[in-house]
Protein backbone atom coordinates (compact mmCIF):
# COMPACT_ATOMS: atom_id res chain seq x y z
CA UNK A 1 0.00 0.00 0.00
CA UNK A 2 2.86 2.13 1.13
CA UNK A 3 4.27 2.40 -2.93
CA UNK A 4 0.65 2.76 -4.06
CA UNK A 5 0.21 6.13 -2.05
CA UNK A 6 3.40 6.84 -3.04
CA UNK A 7 2.59 6.90 -6.51
CA UNK A 8 -0.47 8.69 -6.16
CA UNK A 9 0.93 11.23 -3.63
CA UNK A 10 4.42 12.18 -6.35
CA UNK A 11 1.51 12.19 -9.69
CA UNK A 12 -0.12 15.44 -6.99
CA UNK A 13 2.12 16.39 -5.66
CA UNK A 14 2.60 19.76 -7.10
CA UNK A 15 -1.32 20.19 -6.79
CA UNK A 16 -1.41 19.20 -3.21
CA UNK A 17 1.71 21.75 -2.77
CA UNK A 18 -0.78 25.09 -3.96
CA UNK A 19 -3.17 23.69 -2.61
CA UNK A 20 -1.99 23.72 0.32
CA UNK A 21 -0.71 27.07 0.62
CA UNK A 22 -4.21 28.18 -0.29
CA UNK A 23 -5.41 26.27 2.63
CA UNK A 24 -3.77 28.06 4.95
CA UNK A 25 -4.97 31.62 2.82
CA UNK A 26 -8.26 30.43 3.21
CA UNK A 27 -8.73 29.23 7.11
CA UNK A 28 -7.44 32.27 8.50
CA UNK A 29 -9.74 34.42 6.25
CA UNK A 30 -12.48 32.17 7.44
CA UNK A 31 -11.70 31.98 10.92
CA UNK A 32 -12.39 35.59 11.13
CA UNK A 33 -15.43 35.39 8.40
CA UNK A 34 -17.10 32.53 9.16
CA UNK A 35 -15.17 30.25 11.96
CA UNK A 36 -17.51 27.35 11.63
CA UNK A 37 -15.41 26.81 8.04
CA UNK A 38 -12.20 26.99 9.40
CA UNK A 39 -11.84 23.32 9.06
CA UNK A 40 -14.36 22.52 6.20
CA UNK A 41 -12.25 24.31 3.29
CA UNK A 42 -8.63 23.08 3.88
CA UNK A 43 -10.14 19.36 3.57
CA UNK A 44 -12.11 20.22 0.53
CA UNK A 45 -9.32 21.67 -0.80
CA UNK A 46 -6.32 19.28 -0.30
CA UNK A 47 -9.09 16.59 -1.53
CA UNK A 48 -9.28 18.43 -4.55
CA UNK A 49 -6.24 16.64 -6.20
CA UNK A 50 -6.72 13.90 -5.24
CA UNK A 51 -10.14 13.59 -6.72
CA UNK A 52 -8.59 14.92 -10.05
CA UNK A 53 -6.12 11.77 -10.13
CA UNK A 54 -9.01 9.20 -10.39
CA UNK A 55 -9.90 11.04 -13.97
CA UNK A 56 -6.40 9.69 -15.29
CA UNK A 57 -6.70 6.69 -14.55
CA UNK A 58 -8.56 4.92 -17.19
CA UNK A 59 -6.41 6.14 -19.93
CA UNK A 60 -2.94 5.09 -18.20
CA UNK A 61 -4.76 2.04 -17.21
CA UNK A 62 -3.10 2.00 -13.61
CA UNK A 63 -5.23 -0.21 -11.98
CA UNK A 64 -4.32 -3.09 -14.48
CA UNK A 65 -0.78 -2.96 -12.75
CA UNK A 66 -2.27 -2.96 -9.37
CA UNK A 67 -4.93 -5.77 -9.96
CA UNK A 68 -1.15 -8.00 -9.82
CA UNK A 69 0.35 -6.99 -7.13
CA UNK A 70 -0.39 -8.58 -3.69
CA UNK A 71 -3.12 -6.94 -1.80
CA UNK A 72 -3.07 -4.44 -4.80
CA UNK A 73 -6.90 -3.77 -5.15
CA UNK A 74 -6.88 -3.37 -1.33
CA UNK A 75 -3.74 -1.40 -1.10
CA UNK A 76 -5.27 1.15 -4.09
CA UNK A 77 -8.39 1.85 -2.08
CA UNK A 78 -6.46 2.25 0.61
CA UNK A 79 -4.29 5.01 -0.48
CA UNK A 80 -7.29 7.18 -1.67
CA UNK A 81 -8.77 6.78 2.27
CA UNK A 82 -5.15 7.52 3.32
CA UNK A 83 -5.20 11.09 1.28
CA UNK A 84 -8.83 11.62 2.87
CA UNK A 85 -7.20 10.90 6.37
CA UNK A 86 -3.90 12.97 6.02
CA UNK A 87 -6.92 15.75 4.90
CA UNK A 88 -8.52 15.80 7.55
CA UNK A 89 -5.76 16.02 9.77
CA UNK A 90 -4.05 18.75 8.32
CA UNK A 91 -7.63 20.70 7.85
CA UNK A 92 -8.38 19.64 11.33
CA UNK A 93 -4.85 21.54 12.55
CA UNK A 94 -5.09 24.38 10.56
CA UNK A 95 -8.47 25.02 11.42
CA UNK A 96 -8.25 24.87 15.10
CA UNK A 97 -4.82 27.19 14.93
CA UNK A 98 -7.11 29.73 13.05
CA UNK A 99 -9.53 29.68 15.26
CA UNK A 100 -7.79 29.65 18.23
CA UNK A 101 -5.56 32.46 17.26
CA UNK A 102 -8.90 35.21 16.32
CA UNK A 103 -11.41 33.36 19.13
CA UNK A 104 -9.52 31.29 21.62
CA UNK A 105 -12.85 29.34 21.87
CA UNK A 106 -11.19 25.00 22.05
CA UNK A 107 -15.58 24.90 21.95
CA UNK A 108 -15.94 26.90 18.70
CA UNK A 109 -12.44 25.42 16.93
CA UNK A 110 -14.85 21.57 18.06
CA UNK A 111 -17.86 22.57 16.36
CA UNK A 112 -15.73 23.67 12.61
CA UNK A 113 -14.03 19.76 12.83
CA UNK A 114 -17.38 18.30 13.31
CA UNK A 115 -18.57 20.44 10.73
CA UNK A 116 -15.14 19.44 8.35
CA UNK A 117 -15.77 15.76 9.30
CA UNK A 118 -19.28 15.67 8.12
CA UNK A 119 -18.78 17.06 5.06
CA UNK A 120 -15.75 14.78 4.01
CA UNK A 121 -17.89 11.99 4.81
CA UNK A 122 -20.57 12.50 2.39
CA UNK A 123 -17.55 14.44 -0.11
CA UNK A 124 -16.17 10.62 0.02
CA UNK A 125 -18.88 9.43 -1.25
CA UNK A 126 -17.62 10.08 -5.11
CA UNK A 127 -14.64 6.67 -4.54
CA UNK A 128 -17.00 4.36 -4.31
CA UNK A 129 -19.56 5.78 -6.93
CA UNK A 130 -16.05 6.61 -9.13
CA UNK A 131 -14.75 3.03 -8.90
CA UNK A 132 -18.71 1.65 -9.73
CA UNK A 133 -19.31 4.03 -12.34
CA UNK A 134 -15.52 4.48 -14.27
CA UNK A 135 -13.47 7.42 -14.00
CA UNK A 136 -15.10 8.53 -17.74
CA UNK A 137 -18.25 9.60 -15.48
CA UNK A 138 -16.47 11.36 -12.21
CA UNK A 139 -17.72 14.80 -13.99
CA UNK A 140 -20.97 13.56 -13.25
CA UNK A 141 -20.23 11.89 -9.94
CA UNK A 142 -18.68 15.41 -8.53
CA UNK A 143 -21.22 17.19 -9.17
CA UNK A 144 -24.16 15.07 -7.81
CA UNK A 145 -21.65 14.66 -4.85
CA UNK A 146 -21.63 17.92 -4.56
CA UNK A 147 -24.96 18.95 -4.93
CA UNK A 148 -25.76 16.67 -1.73
CA UNK A 149 -22.77 18.18 0.25
CA UNK A 150 -24.42 21.60 0.03
CA UNK A 151 -27.35 20.77 0.78
CA UNK A 152 -26.43 18.76 4.14
CA UNK A 153 -23.75 21.90 4.77
CA UNK A 154 -26.05 24.23 3.97
CA UNK A 155 -29.32 22.62 5.67
CA UNK A 156 -27.27 22.60 8.94
CA UNK A 157 -25.43 25.99 8.72
CA UNK A 158 -29.04 27.88 8.23
CA UNK A 159 -31.33 25.83 10.11
CA UNK A 160 -29.07 25.27 13.06
CA UNK A 161 -25.79 27.50 12.87
CA UNK A 162 -26.66 31.01 12.02
CA UNK A 163 -30.13 31.12 13.79
CA UNK A 164 -28.03 30.41 17.07
CA UNK A 165 -25.25 32.59 15.53
CA UNK A 166 -27.90 35.69 15.58
CA UNK A 167 -29.17 34.47 19.11
CA UNK A 168 -26.30 34.76 20.69
CA UNK A 169 -24.88 37.48 18.09
CA UNK A 170 -21.42 35.93 17.92
CA UNK A 171 -19.76 32.90 16.86
CA UNK A 172 -18.34 31.95 20.12
CA UNK A 173 -21.82 32.08 21.84
CA UNK A 174 -23.11 29.70 19.24
CA UNK A 175 -21.51 26.48 21.13
CA UNK A 176 -24.10 27.16 24.14
CA UNK A 177 -27.15 27.05 22.09
CA UNK A 178 -28.21 23.18 22.53
CA UNK A 179 -29.62 22.62 18.96
CA UNK A 180 -26.89 24.19 17.22
CA UNK A 181 -24.33 21.59 19.08
CA UNK A 182 -26.61 18.28 18.58
CA UNK A 183 -26.99 19.27 14.91
CA UNK A 184 -23.42 19.91 14.60
CA UNK A 185 -22.38 16.38 16.62
CA UNK A 186 -24.90 14.69 14.61
CA UNK A 187 -24.04 15.75 11.24
CA UNK A 188 -20.12 14.78 11.93
CA UNK A 189 -21.18 11.48 12.78
CA UNK A 190 -23.17 11.24 10.01
CA UNK A 191 -20.06 11.67 8.58
CA UNK A 192 -17.89 9.31 10.17
CA UNK A 193 -20.67 6.56 8.87
CA UNK A 194 -20.74 7.61 5.70
CA UNK A 195 -16.90 7.69 5.55
CA UNK A 196 -16.74 4.34 6.46
CA UNK A 197 -19.52 2.90 4.67
CA UNK A 198 -17.66 5.00 1.44
CA UNK A 199 -14.62 2.59 2.31
CA UNK A 200 -15.81 -0.52 2.68
CA UNK A 201 -18.17 -0.56 -0.23
CA UNK A 202 -15.02 0.74 -2.06
CA UNK A 203 -13.19 -2.52 -1.27
CA UNK A 204 -15.79 -4.73 -2.23
CA UNK A 205 -16.22 -2.75 -5.97
CA UNK A 206 -12.95 -2.81 -6.44
CA UNK A 207 -12.50 -6.49 -5.60
CA UNK A 208 -15.09 -7.40 -7.69
CA UNK A 209 -14.33 -5.28 -10.54
CA UNK A 210 -13.44 -6.94 -13.95
CA UNK A 211 -10.47 -5.33 -15.72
Amino acid sequence: MKGIFLTNFYATKKQFIIYFIISIVATFVFSFINPVMSCFLPMMFLLSPVSDNIKQEKESHWMHYVATLPNGRKGYVNSYFTFVIISVIIGLILGMIAILVMHQSIGLALLAILFGIGSVGIYSLIFPFTFKFGPENSNSILIIVTIILMIAFFGVYFLTIQPAFIRAESFTGVVHDTTALISVIGFGIVGIIVLLASYFFSLSIIKKQEL
